[in-house]
């Protein structure tokens, strides 16, 4: 994974995740409510919560997460560890 995928993929998920989703939760799925709830909707609110109480500390953490997959796969860390030393020319 590069640095330039893993900075779209944290910006997406902590965007989309951490601040899109319980913004849509609160515009469309809190108002239109019923007594006898279904169960999709009681995990999509499961879901909202989870969101809302842990967002300070999910969100660096999925941002560190992938930037560490990032640094751990990238070519030039592959390529420093799997490198042989060069043989010296005798002359």
């Amino acid at each position: 994974m590069r640095f330039r995928t893993a900075a779209i993929l944290s910006a997406v998920l902590v965007g989309g995740g951490m601040v899109i989703f319980p913004a849509f939760v609160r515009a469309v799925l809190i108002p239109s409510l019923q007594d006898p709830i279904p169960g999709y909707e009681i995990v999509i609110l499961r879901v909202y919560m989870l969101c809302t109480m842990w967002r300070w500390v999910l969100a660096p953490l999925t941002v560190l997460v992938l930037f560490l997959i990032a640094a751990l796969t990238s070519e030039s860390a592959h390529k420093q560890s799997t490198a042989l030393p060069r043989a010296r020319r005798v002359r």
